[in-house]
């Protein structure tokens, strides 16, 4: 006869946690981007960030998708037919060199000055 109580049907041994252990949980989301430049970005999502949070974020444009580093410098809700948005403003803390061109190019494109000094973005 095994020590399993009735009615449990695990396969391994569980430890009861006595007081609090913290972890965490990372999740995909994908988020709108309402607008973007060589410092960062305002993207639109259905759950708020914390302000100065550090997040890793993926930004895929046509033919470049490029991980970013970046913090959370402001939150604003806005009202939504789905119920309440957020929008995010972030600062890019590290971006590769690959969405750096990809972001002049769109620039470029929408008729904007851009800069030609490569320092706008701190390296992490």
């Amino acid at each position: 006869m095994t020590n399993r109580k009735l009615g449990d049907r695990r396969s391994r041994p569980r430890f009861e946690i006595v007081g609090q252990l913290w972890g965490a949980l990372e999740t995909v989301e994908p988020l709108d981007l309402r607008d973007i430049s060589r410092g960062g970005a305002l993207l639109e999502s259905r759950v708020p960030l914390s302000p100065d949070s550090v997040h890793r974020l993926r930004v895929a444009f046509n033919d470049v998708i490029a991980d970013v580093q970046a913090r959370v410098r402001h939150v604003r809700s806005v009202p939504h037919a789905s119920g309440d948005r957020y929008l995010i403003g972030l600062e890019f803390l590290h971006v590769q060199q690959a969405a750096l061109d990809r972001i002049d190019q769109m620039v470029a494109q929408a008729g904007e000055v851009v800069p030609t000094r490569s320092n706008h973005v701190a390296e992490a």
